[in-house]
């Protein structure tokens, strides 16, 4: 057996599978980044990131539609996110390996598969990328640990990230972009707590607008019509958008990921714990606002009204 150190080499092939989801995307995007430093041909299928090939050179991006037994043979490694298993087919790929947000049974079929790369078991191959949600870490430091430990890259500066991107705007100190809405409406905070925040901001001076999805954009302009509320139709639209911005104020979700990878300032409203692991993570200026207090009624958690507005606005940067 080889050391993981030596098994992750200039030229090898290794494809990436994520979920579609955006936070998920992000996660394996930083993973090649770390690959294509080591000088590894990455691919990595994912069809949102398709309209960010010209920000993302050296990396062949290609739709989320794949077949895992051609992937298998054109690959020396292939990783893919846990909801892709399928264990009919995974189990006759041995250089596929799976990574689990959060731990698997000890009885998963992946618990006692051992993964391979070019004849050489890969330790660790099967994983999960948060291994202790207590730890403090963001998941974005969670994939280092695996790049490192596992794969044996080197994670002691940042990747190269997007290249080529439009300048940024000569007004994007002023402009917060706020994203009022999440995957999961139960997390998310209150429209109306969103509006008096954006209100309160507007008279400090920022430039305050809304961003939401396409099929949302109607809805979130009757619940913010004094404000500009964007959609864009690709990823391509909001990270281009977002040049424009300084700091990202949303819900747990894809934006505050996407922001954060673009190195602004995010402030992510929830009610779980300031170090929870899905806060976004790839440059320090991340913030999480929770609540001074929550408890529960008739069954739900009561925490909307106690999220603090002037801590948020005190940790804005202060250009």
């Amino acid at each position: 057996m080889v050391e993981n150190g030596s098994l992750i080499r200039p030229g090898m092939k290794v494809a990436l599978v994520p979920c579609p989801a955006l936070g998920d995307t992000t996660l394996f995007l930083w993973l090649a980044w770390r690959l294509q430093a080591a000088g590894v041909e990455v691919s990595l299928y994912s069809t949102a990131l398709i309209s960010l090939r010209g920000y993302l050179p050296g990396l062949a991006i290609l739709g989320s539609q794949y077949d895992l037994e051609e992937l298998s043979r054109s690959n020396d490694l292939v990783i893919c996110a846990l909801k892709r298993f399928d264990e009919g087919s995974a189990s006759e790929h041995s250089n596929v390996a799976y990574l689990a947000s959060k731990k698997f049974s000890s009885d998963h079929p992946l618990a006692r598969r051992q993964v391979f790369i070019r004849d050489n078991i890969l330790p660790g191959g099967n994983n999960v990328i948060c291994r202790d949600s207590r730890a403090g870490k963001t998941m974005a430091q969670w994939i280092d640990v695996y790049a490192n430990e596992v794969l044996g890259l080197d994670v002691g500066s940042a990747p190269a990230g997007f290249q080529s991107l439009p300048a940024s705007s000569e007004d994007a100190k002023r402009r917060i972009a706020i994203f009022p809405t999440s995957p999961n409406a139960n997390k998310n905070y209150s429209p109306r707590g969103f509006r008096r925040l954006a209100d309160k901001l507007v008279s400090k001076g920022w430039v305050i607008e809304f961003v939401g999805t396409v099929p949302e954009q109607a809805a979130l302009q009757s619940l913010y019509p004094n404000y500009i509320v964007h959609a864009f139709v690709n990823l391509k639209g909001l990270v281009d958008y977002l040049r424009s911005c300084s700091v990202v104020i949303s819900n747990d979700s894809g934006g505050g990921h996407i922001a954060s990878l673009l190195g602004l300032h995010t402030f992510t409203i929830t009610r779980r714990r300031v170090d929870f692991s899905w806060r976004p993570g790839f440059n320090s200026l991340n913030h999480v606002i929770n609540p001074s207090i929550t408890f529960k009624w008739l069954g739900r958690p009561i925490w909307r009204p106690f999220i603090s507005h002037r801590r948020l606005i005190r940790g804005l940067p202060k250009w």
